[in-house]
């Protein structure tokens, strides 16, 4: 008898990480999967149902309690995936979850970013993002061992995590069995090629300065001049800094930029030549960052910061370059050698695709999770 699997995620699109991580999952493991969200935004379509609950991202699903106990009545699933944050404990001992086998996906234990680090974007910025908000700030100061009892409590067993910092704080603890989830990239036949003239460098996510959106514009003239052809595409998804960004943008030679949705992202990056994210904080995002994998899923070179949220995914010096947030000259340096120097761009490009191969792919994440469903 087929498996009903119910995910519980606080908000859904096909496009944000979590949200993708949710949908590859649902069309790679056998079963029947439901969504049960507050707001569904995209991507339904690979779920035998979808409930939308309503309500507050940030209170979800404790402040939709009623709501969802009708609802996991109505479905009686026989495993609800809990996809969540450091919070997700917590949300795991809900009464409401007592009555069903749960499986906790933690997708990071983001921490209020120290104060040798504030310089790097102002309070606005950081507050505007996954950075600083008022979830965050609870997930640093929350133990690991009141999470712990909180899952012991709820009986829930297995825990997933790409993030390596969630396994450090609740691995080795009796009772519990945490495993690095694959951070997800997919299968593509196309490829990156290196270009003598007129190289490209991309950069794709949301329009924020805590991205790194400044230190890359700041860059862009150091690289220009050890690189007079190089071309800059960003590729963005409006917030509310878009129009500061666009018009620092608009003034600088070679530069791109797309605010429209990109319908094939991969076809986008198998253009490039060189691809950046230098995120100035560690959970600028949820780990992992996934454009990164995407990238050296087509054998795309990649230019990041040593930040938490890419670490997941890029081995610094093995399969991509890092570089230190907010500094823009170490960033220039490492991108115009890598558009300059073709012995080292065919050994990122495939030690990337190595490491997607071998450790990224969404098929290896199914397994993992097929494995804790069962």
């Amino acid at each position: 008898m087929s498996q009903r699997i119910v995910h519980l995620i606080a908000e859904y699109s096909a496009h944000e990480a979590m949200g993708r991580t949710v949908s590859e999952t649902a069309a790679r493991v056998p079963g029947s999967h439901y969504l049960v969200t507050s707001h569904a935004h995209d991507g339904a379509s690979v779920f035998a149902g979808v409930d939308e609950l309503g309500g507050a991202v940030a209170s979800f699903p404790l402040g939709r309690t009623a709501a969802l106990a009708g609802v996991l009545a109505r479905i009686q699933p026989d495993v609800v995936h809990l996809h969540a944050g450091a919070l997700g404990p917590l949300q795991a001992a809900m009464a409401v979850l007592k009555p069903y086998r749960t499986v906790l996906t933690a997708y990071a234990w983001p921490t209020v970013p120290g104060p040798a680090t504030w310089r790097r974007a102002t309070l606005a910025e950081m507050r505007s993002s996954n950075v600083l908000q008022a979830r965050v700030a609870l997930t640093t100061l929350l133990p690991a061992s009141l999470a712990t009892a909180a899952l012991h409590r709820a009986g829930v067993s297995t825990v997933l995590t790409p993030d390596p910092r969630v396994a450090s704080r609740l691995g080795g603890r009796a009772g519990l069995t945490v495993t690095r989830l694959p951070s997800g990239a997919p299968t593509d036949d196309r490829r990156a090629h290196f270009a003598a003239t007129e190289p490209t460098v991309v950069f794709a996510g949301r329009a924020e300065t805590v991205r790194g959106l400044d230190t890359l514009l700041a860059a862009w003239p150091l690289i220009r001049d050890k690189v007079p052809d190089a071309r800059l595409r960003l590729l963005l998804i409006p917030r509310p800094e878009l129009p500061a960004i666009l018009a620092r943008a608009d003034s600088m030679a070679g530069v791109t930029v797309v605010t429209e949705p990109v319908p094939d992202l991969l076809a986008e990056l198998a253009e490039a030549q060189v691809g950046t994210w230098p995120f100035k904080f560690d959970y600028t995002t949820s780990p992992p960052a996934m454009a990164v994998a995407e990238a050296m899923s087509v054998g795309l070179p990649v230019v990041a910061t040593d930040v938490a949220c890419v670490r997941a995914v890029l081995e610094p010096g093995a399969n991509g370059v890092a570089v230190p947030p907010a500094n823009p000259a170490a960033l220039a340096y490492a991108i115009a050698e890598l558009l300059r120097d073709e012995v080292g761009w065919r050994r990122y490009a495939e030690a990337g695709l190595r490491s997607v191969r071998d450790n990224l792919g969404w098929d290896r994440a199914a397994a993992v999770t097929a494995a804790a469903y069962s």
